[in-house]
């Protein structure tokens, strides 16, 4: 990218490009707009998933020793192979879109200064390489094989005898199915998760970078955070990726509860750890913003103070010092102009530290506690869950 030719923002993506993305263009898996179609979606989450229950029923039939139904049985099985694979692929399109937006509205809303313009390019271009760097992606492939390899043995000796295999005396012997998912169909599901992940750190560093840059805050936007209110849209970039992710929490609940016991105190600990964790993650980025507005309500405090206090000196001065009766204000400004003034202090005052609002922390929330229902469900009876809800809403 060339920081200086055009709106570096047409050229701007965190999806695009990379090593995986070439391989889903050769297959033919991304659309016009180089982005992944819907086929891609299903195409990886057939090819994660159709493989083990293949060779868990041949093996099934094959082998009397062998029981690989479980596979189909198994919550965590559907959710990380199906839903989480397709979740994170099928919604990078629609993330794609907010991210260019967000980092358009940047430039189009007169935030940067002008000096900031080319120190926002830079900022762009270095996001959009490592986003696309294949270093980062062998990374994390190397590091999806490993975490996949050791995961699958240390489950099989927790469970014993599974369809993915069975452990006896300290040796795991994994069977057909769990062979191919080793191999295949975890470190796929585990290598879209961490790209994920780095995605969002890439994302974190570049509102680092641009929260350092000269910035044009006006202390009485509407949006009570200086203008930086439209940033409250970006949790919508990350919500398919965590409902993905809860989708997975909660089917681990689900597995763990069908084989041990626990209290509805630990379970809605356990859920509600999990929904903090999820809101400190992804809105922590907006904590890159807060230097800057607690410095410009700072200074608007003791400059919208000053003027305030000014202006009433004069008022006092003039209807008050003087002997006047109420009739001469009539038709006058300057009471008018009196009450402004304490509404703009007022405003200040108001001014968020962190541009979050309701909604950012409610597109979270949705995300991450839909699929947690399941597990809820669990512990107290769908009608009475349901009165519940229906009788907070109202």
């Amino acid at each position: 990218m060339d920081p200086g030719s055009g709106d570096p923002t047409d050229r701007f993506s965190l999806v695009v490009g990379g090593p995986f993305h070439a391989i889903l263009r050769r297959l033919g898996l991304v659309g016009a707009d180089q982005l992944p179609t819907r086929r891609a979606a299903l195409g990886l989450a057939l090819l994660a998933w159709l493989p083990p229950a293949l060779l868990a029923v041949v093996q099934s039939l094959a082998d009397d020793r062998y029981s690989g139904w479980g596979y189909f049985m198994d919550p965590t099985v559907h959710t990380r192979y199906l839903v989480a694979i397709a979740a994170m692929i099928a919604t990078e399109r629609y993330a794609n879109g907010r991210l260019v937006l967000l980092a358009r509205e940047f430039r189009e809303s007169q935030i940067l200064s002008p000096e900031a313009l080319p120190g926002f390019a830079r900022a762009l271009d270095i996001a959009d390489r490592r986003s696309s760097s294949r270093l980062a992606e062998a990374i994390l492939a190397a590091g999806a094989l490993v975490w996949s390899g050791v995961t699958a043995s240390y489950a099989v000796e927790l469970a014993g005898s599974s369809w993915e295999g069975t452990g006896a005396a300290g040796e795991v012997v994994l069977s057909w199915a769990g062979e191919i998912a080793r191999f295949l169909s975890a470190p796929l599901f585990i290598f879209l998760a961490l790209r994920w992940i780095w995605r969002f750190l890439v994302w974190t560093g570049l509102l680092v970078r641009i929260s350092r840059l000269p910035l044009q805050l006006t202390p009485l936007h509407p949006d009570h955070s200086a203008g930086l209110g439209f940033l409250a849209i970006y949790p919508s970039i990350f919500s398919g990726f965590v409902f993905a992710l809860s989708c997975v929490i909660s089917s681990g609940f689900m597995k763990a509860l069908g084989l041990e016991h626990f209290s509805p105190q630990t379970v809605g600990f356990a859920l509600a750890g999990w929904l903090v964790l999820v809101l400190l993650l992804f809105l922590g980025p907006m904590l890159a913003f807060a230097g800057p507005l607690f410095a410009v309500r700072e200074r608007a405090l003791l400059e919208y103070g000053r003027l305030a206090n000014q202006h009433h000196l004069a008022f006092h001065r003039k209807w008050i010092g003087e002997a006047r009766s109420g009739e001469d204000l009539m038709g006058s400004s300057d009471a008018s102009s009196a009450s402004d003034l304490n509404a703009s202090v007022q405003m200040v005052r108001e001014l968020r530290f962190v541009p979050i609002d309701a909604a950012a922390v409610i597109q979270l929330l949705v995300a991450a506690g839909v699929p947690l229902l399941a597990v809820v469900s669990t512990q107290i009876p769908l009608i009475d869950l349901a009165r519940w809800i229906v009788s907070t809403l109202l």
